[in-house]
């Protein structure tokens, strides 16, 4: 459960910013943990499930070996006009803002990547079976 900070007082943007950020902070402070949403279906415990969840997990180990270059995939397919606005926001370039809030396997074993950017959408790439980019999307 988030807790939302009560922002003190300043300019409309100062409280709307804080608040985004009591409600989802960014991963600046170096925090490695990212979710994970494995689609099983109605599979039952035993040989089964144990290798599907293998299969999940070489997925996403996968994933993360190519992490740079998702996260350049990302900002080369993302939706028009996102990159230009975020990437001219204060701060690190948009690649080194984009941190990794959780990956989705579906029961296919087709693998999404949702990164977080500091605001409240998450922008999601969808990787074909071969563990290539895809898509890519904002997610509210």
């Amino acid at each position: 459960m988030a807790r939302l900070a009560v922002p003190k007082r300043g300019s409309g943007t100062d409280r709307i910013d804080r608040a985004r950020s009591a409600i989802r902070p960014p991963r600046d402070n170096g925090d490695r943990d990212a979710e994970v949403l494995l689609e099983v279906g109605a599979i039952e415990p035993g040989p089964e499930l144990d290798a599907h969840l293998d299969a999940c997990a070489a997925r996403i180990r996968r994933a993360l070996d190519r992490l740079p270059d998702l996260k350049r995939y990302a900002l080369d397919h993302a939706p028009p006009g996102w990159v230009q606005y975020y990437a001219a926001q204060p701060g690190l370039p948009l690649v080194d803002r984009l941190f990794l809030e959780g990956f989705q396997v579906s029961r296919q074993l087709l693998v999404s990547l949702d990164f977080d950017f500091g605001d409240l959408d998450l922008l999601v790439v969808r990787l074909d079976p071969a563990g290539n980019g895809e898509a890519v999307f904002l997610q509210a």
